[in-house]
């Protein structure tokens, strides 16, 4: 069996050398760490030219994947490309990003877990990435798992932050927020307001419209749910939803406390925790921000997807 450990070191390099091919660096990287069954994966294949070179044209055009599904052999993929050899001068830049179906790449993960994958690039030593497939969030019988177990991944361009709930403290307001990951609800929307040593807040659709930023933090998803105030204190990485000054005014945008706020007590519906991801939390939280409110981000912080992972009751 193969070791994942290389290559998940050289997912994360930024170029890795290919000694086959004299004056190239290549890399294969995932531009997401976690995918949905259900979903594509996207490989991006990074080629830097450092010398005058020719660089075989399955490089370009083709493909030569070998992967590993939990750490056992999988299936090989491999497409020539078209022509022959292409001529490359020193300096050039190039960046291919290559879709496939999850069941090409891994057709045999875990439908309860997660599965991780190893995808190499077949006679370029050191080049390849590790990711993750996660069960699909849409097919998941939210009334089959224990909410209380049960954690969802966010994922961002920045990392993950990983969720756990309390609906022994607020049930509601755990079913409605687990019922819009499953319909991907969130997925493709802004960490839209940022208040360092505060909080981070997300989950606004209109926060997708780049050509209105005016409207992001107006949006919910065409209703409201009744508060569940709760003695749940609002500590570094308490998981609450947002609201307008009526108490019964939330339904999709929540936060995370970035640093404790017990002005908030009792006043906003907390529901869950940060599990996993402080680093990403910190990273969110520390972005230059601007806008009339000094609170929106100036580099986007895109929630990619939320992927549930189920513990069944």
């Amino acid at each position: 069996m193969r070791s994942l450990i290389p290559l998940f070191v050289a997912a994360f390099a930024a170029f890795n050398p290919a000694q086959e091919i004299p004056g190239v660096k290549v890399a294969l990287v995932s531009p997401s760490s976690l995918v949905q069954a259900g979903k594509p994966i996207e490989l991006q294949l990074h080629v830097e030219v450092t010398a005058d070179t020719e660089v075989p044209a399955e490089l370009l055009t083709g493909v030569r994947l070998h992967v590993d599904v939990a750490d056992k052999p999988g299936p090989r993929i491999v497409e020539p490309g078209r022509g022959g050899p292409v001529a490359l001068a020193a300096g050039t830049r190039l960046t291919r990003t290559l879709s496939f179906p999850v069941e090409r790449l891994a057709p045999n993960v875990d439908p309860n877990g997660v599965t991780p994958i190893a995808v190499t690039w077949d006679g370029l030593a050191g080049v390849g990435c590790v990711l993750k497939v996660a069960p699909d969030s849409s097919k998941i019988d939210l009334a089959a798992i224990d909410h209380a177990k049960t954690k969802v991944v966010l994922v961002t361009n920045f990392g993950e932050m990983t969720l756990s709930f309390r609906p022994d403290k607020a049930p509601k307001t755990v079913e409605n927020f687990l019922k819009l990951c499953k319909q991907g609800f969130y997925d493709g929307t802004k960490f839209h307001r940022v208040l360092r040593n505060f909080m981070i807040q997300g989950g606004d659709p209109n926060s997708k419209d780049d050509s209105k930023p005016e409207t992001w933090g107006m949006g919910d998803p065409g209703y409201k749910i009744d508060a569940e105030f709760n003695d749940l204190k609002h500590l570094r990485g308490t998981l609450s939803m947002a609201r307008s000054n009526d108490p019964n005014s939330a339904g999709s945008q929540f936060f995370v406390v970035h640093k404790d706020a017990p002005h908030l007590d009792n006043k906003y519906t907390a529901f869950g925790n940060l599990e996993a991801g402080a680093d990403v939390l910190d990273a969110i939280a520390n972005v230059p921000v601007g806008g009339p409110q000094k609170s929106t981000p100036l580099e986007p912080v895109v929630l990619q997807s939320t992927v549930i992972l189920p513990v069944k009751k």
